[in-house]
């Protein structure tokens, strides 16, 4: 619940703006003036005031998720932080999906990890992440996928700090019949045709 809280936030809302606006200036006579031109506020903004802008600035400020920087000219920059960028990336995890191309390549994307036993929460959200992705387990800790997802796997092992564990490869053909049933599997649990 506090994560869909903290998704819906106007502060959450603002910081994704500037991540997706990179640095911005926000005049102090009219402050919305440098996030209206990122369009992803628009309607938020037109029901604040100043004030609960400024709360949300300092607030963001404050838990070093946002840097702002007063210019000589009287106006301000506004600046993701690293610690924004990855509160970003973890809440956002719940619209993060796989495109599925045209046509399929005939190649595997496997991910292998090896986490440690102090990060065994991060182990089984990592885990439940994958299935939720469509993933098929071929070990334990080694899970395919038939499509282009490397971004996404990165952007997940960073969002629960388990990059040094987690490894990603593509692999072409297997031995047997293995493909084939690798294949099936995906197929039947995805509810989709390889083609």
């Amino acid at each position: 619940m506090a994560k869909k809280k903290l998704k819906e936030s106007f502060s959450h809302k603002l910081l994704k703006a500037v991540a997706l606006g990179g640095a911005i200036a926000v005049a102090s006579t009219n402050p919305y003036f440098g996030i209206r031109a990122v369009g992803v506020l628009r309607r938020d903004l037109e029901r604040k005031k100043w004030w609960e802008f400024k709360k949300a600035v300092n607030e963001l400020k404050r838990k070093k998720r946002l840097n702002v920087t007063q210019n000589s000219d009287g106006t301000f920059t506004l600046e993701i932080t690293q610690i924004g960028q990855s509160v970003i990336e973890k809440y956002d995890l719940d619209s993060l999906k796989i495109n599925k191309p045209n046509e399929w390549d005939g190649g595997w994307r496997i991910i292998s990890f090896d986490i440690p036993k102090d990060k065994k929460a991060a182990r089984y959200v990592l885990l439940s992440k994958l299935k939720e992705l469509g993933f098929i387990m071929i070990q334990r800790s080694v899970w395919a996928h038939p499509f282009e997802c490397r971004k996404e796997l990165a952007i997940i092992a960073h969002a629960f700090e388990v990059e040094p564990y987690v490894y990603s490869f593509e692999a072409w053909g297997f031995d047997n019949d293995k493909g084939y049933k690798l294949k099936r599997l995906f197929e039947s649990k995805n509810n989709l045709i390889l083609t």
